[in-house]
């Protein structure tokens, strides 16, 4: 079986919120996780515990079905949440001019 491609934080918040995961069962990424007993409530209780976990907000970033959702997909959500917004490393993009053109014109 492939490692997964999360970390073991990731992987212990999803040992205590899903019941149909063991101890001795690794959670498989493209499984949905309604195989491991998730439902609403327990989505819930996994992405608050994520939060905390990684001091991130996750609001308004889940956007798959409960019964859909898996470790996988989660893990990608978490993991475009922790990435930076802006690289301040590297140089602005050039940007047209848009003084004066109204209030529809979108830079």
């Amino acid at each position: 079986m492939a490692h997964a491609p999360w970390n073991a934080k990731f992987e212990d918040v999803l040992r205590q919120g899903l019941p149909g995961l063991g101890k001795d069962k690794e959670p498989a990424a493209d499984v949905p996780m309604e195989a491991y007993g998730l439902d609403s409530m327990a989505l819930i209780g996994i992405v608050s515990a994520l939060e905390s976990a990684f001091r991130v907000s996750l609001a308004g970033q889940i956007v798959v079905p409960v019964h859909a959702l898996s470790a996988g997909q989660l893990w990608g959500i978490l993991s475009a949440a922790l990435a930076p917004a802006w690289d301040e490393s590297r140089p602005a993009a050039a940007t047209r001019r848009t003084r004066d053109l109204g209030p529809w014109a979108v830079a």
